[in-house]
């Protein structure tokens, strides 16, 4: 049963087999398809067929074409010291390969302290007092951690996100007259009077650009209302500091949106009210 699954840090994700990605073997040179570019990589030996190709967005999709039952077995075969005559345990190669590069990794290595780098995108959807938490946890997560992180929240809240030095990305909506439905209809089934105002279709209108704009604000540049000054054409490094892809997401419970955009991404999601 084939078995697909694409993530920037490569973990699997729902439908993929439940082992780490450090364990996916190496293939033997004699194995790897390397007429076209590095950009693809195929595969074959008896055990499995495996696929992986760089997307554009950086990130990796691979898939699998035999049972997560099969690779097992071939993991646990790989992992005794004796199999098929003491050959190399998996993963070894991978040190015995690149012993070349490891004098430029290690000096690399060696100046970094701190945890990794995220991008992080906040999801909120509310009021200002909703928003307002979010902005002193964005600022711990990007002074003390050095994360960078993303506001991603309504329009009108630009200015606010904005002055406390935080990026900010528009879902759109409109906080008031969401809230005015809200005390307009306080139970679970809307009232007659919104029935017959048309309330009920308008709310999905914006239930559905809030859906939209949370996945956008995960995914794009710029700030989501088209607001960028056009100037001078940007370096590759500017233009790679532009681009955003979403490696974790914080957010409250109504911005809906949350738990679909980060299952796509295969990446971490936080919930927590205000």
């Amino acid at each position: 049963m084939p078995v697909s699954f694409t993530h920037p840090f490569l973990l699997p994700c729902r439908n993929s087999p439940t082992l780490p990605h450090f364990l996916i073997p190496l293939p033997e040179m004699a194995d790897v398809d390397t007429s076209a570019n590095l950009t693809r990589l195929h595969t074959v030996n008896e055990h499995y067929t495996a696929k992986a190709q760089v997307l554009n967005d950086g990130r990796v999709n691979i898939h699998l074409s035999h049972r997560a039952s099969q690779l097992q077995k071939y993991f646990e075969r790989r992992g005794t010291p004796h199999y098929k005559g003491n050959r190399t345990p998996l993963g070894a190669q991978l040190t015995k390969r690149n012993k070349k590069y490891v004098s430029n990794f290690q000096s690399i290595v060696g100046k970094f302290t701190g945890l990794p780098r995220m991008n992080i995108a906040v999801h909120i959807v509310g009021s200002r007092g909703d928003v307002q938490p979010f902005i002193a946890i964005s600022q711990i997560l990007r002074d003390k951690y050095g994360h960078r992180v993303r506001i991603c929240t309504h329009p009108v809240f630009k200015t606010f996100v904005e002055e406390n030095g935080l990026e900010f990305f528009s879902i759109g909506g409109d906080p008031a007259t969401l809230m005015a439905y809200m005390v307009k209809n306080p139970g679970l089934m809307p009232g007659i009077e919104s029935l017959k105002a048309g309330d009920v279709g308008k709310r999905r209108a914006d239930i559905a650009e809030i859906l939209e704009g949370t996945w956008r604000g995960c995914v794009e540049p710029g700030d989501g209302m088209g607001s960028e000054k056009v100037g001078a054409p940007l370096t590759k490094e500017e233009e790679a500091d532009r681009l955003f892809i979403a490696d974790a997401i914080i957010a409250n419970p109504p911005s809906y949106g949350h738990i679909h955009c980060a299952e796509k991404l295969g990446i971490p999601l936080h919930m927590m009210f205000t």
